[in-house]
């Protein structure tokens, strides 16, 4: 017999994106409202380091009528695993424009850069693990120097559909050509969809056991494993169709599955579901065709229960769409 419940398992991979990037300025009101014609720009823009990933926003311009600086990129890695840790880089260059001519759009095409169009693998050459935290990079143009403002790591704690705030380390001081006040904190949109969750996990033919008038009787429907849920068609078809299924039946947490003795019927590769509904065990029985397929379904509901027990967030499927 195959201990299901005591297999070294893997936990499913996902999806995580980053969106709605805010990280708050805290000028001095003499700072914020002073307007002379001499006016220091910045030039900003951030970096999503995932291991061997690297992903970064287009820049943009603030000086010292911004309150927020705002990235409205999405950024998606594909392939995290639910101890993911995303290093995330701010970057920040101070130019001064002596003519007030030089609009934030003028300046943000003159400074435009390699880096902001750059990919993951080019950057990554110039990011190695251990780097200097003031590892700075050096743009077409002589003297604009991009330093690191501030970071911070996301990890599965921060996923949820909401915006969050997160602390973030800040680099150098006043002194600093390319320091900004920052309050110490961004928020973002982290979400989550694990794979487990968007996609089909197993499927295939079960017979469900009926009461009808004291009598038992077996349903055949085709059964799909999938976020949660076990969704039970008359047809492989009916899904296509986008027809209603027959019968939803959890498969969470809570549930469990055990395998059901020999019965009157010969059909001994039986299985219940149980859910606790309103206090009440609600059970399912299901049989497979054979003993091949009861243990394919069993291993798929056991990496499905291992799965969510990983899951300790709500996930969103919008944002990927």
């Amino acid at each position: 017999e195959e201990n299901f419940e005591s297999k070294e398992r893997t936990a499913c991979r996902g999806k995580i994106a980053i969106s709605d990037i805010r990280i708050p300025l805290m000028w001095k009101d003499s700072d914020h409202f002073s307007n002379k014609e001499r006016s220091q720009y910045y030039a900003i823009f951030c970096l999503f380091k995932l291991g061997a990933e690297v992903f970064d926003t287009e820049m943009v311009i603030v000086d010292k009528t911004v309150t927020d600086i705002c990235f409205e990129n999405v950024t998606i890695f594909n392939e995290a695993g639910p101890d993911f840790q995303i290093k995330v880089e701010v970057y920040s260059c101070c130019t001064e424009e002596s003519s007030i001519t030089n609009t934030p759009k003028k300046l943000a095409k003159k400074l435009k850069t390699s880096i902001s169009k750059a990919t993951g693998k080019k950057i990554s050459s110039v990011l190695q693990e251990d780097h200097e935290m003031c590892l700075s990079f050096s743009s077409a143009i002589y003297g604009a120097k991009y330093s690191l403002l501030a970071h911070t790591t996301l990890s599965l704690e921060s996923a949820e559909d909401s915006f969050k705030t997160h602390n973030l380390s800040v680099n150098g001081n006043e002194e600093s050509s390319f320091w900004l006040p920052l309050y110490g904190n961004m928020c973002c949109r982290l979400v989550a969809q694990p794979t487990c969750m968007a996609e089909n996990v197993f499927a295939g033919f079960l017979n469900e056991q009926q009461m009808v008038g004291g009598l038992i009787h077996w349903r055949r429907l085709y059964c799909v494993l999938r976020g949660g849920k076990l969704y039970c068609f008359y047809t492989p078809e009916e899904i296509e169709a986008k027809v209603e299924p027959a019968l939803i039946v959890s498969i969470n947490k809570e549930t469990r599955i055990r395998a059901v003795d020999k019965d009157k019927t010969k059909r001994i590769h039986n299985f219940s579901v149980i859910n606790p509904v309103a206090g009440q065990a609600v059970i399912h029985i299901f049989s497979a065709d054979n003993r091949e397929d009861l243990q394919k379904w069993m291993e798929a509901f056991w990496q499905h229960f291992f799965d969510l027990s990983k899951l300790t967030f709500g996930f969103s499927s919008s944002i990927f769409m």
